[in-house]
């Protein structure tokens, strides 16, 4: 499975605005924390995954969130 296509779409589905690419920062896409909080909590349900607290708070950018997919899922 492709996680940063997963990602992407989830992400187009909140509305995010303008190129999508790893080093793309969430804050720059337009979407407010709660927008952010529920694309993470639709990617959990649809990869059968966990995201700990500590992890959320380090995530900024794309890389950052697929880096955590990535732990997750090996």
């Amino acid at each position: 499975m492709n996680y940063f296509e997963e990602i992407k779409k989830a992400l187009i589905s909140k509305g995010a605005k303008g190129a999508i690419t790893n080093g793309t920062e969430f804050k720059t896409m337009g979407l407010d924390s709660l927008d952010l909080m529920d694309m993470i909590i639709t990617l959990e349900e649809r990869l059968n995954i966990t995201i700990s607290d500590d992890d959320l708070l380090s995530i900024n950018k794309v890389s950052d969130l697929l880096e955590v997919i990535e732990k997750l899922k090996s």
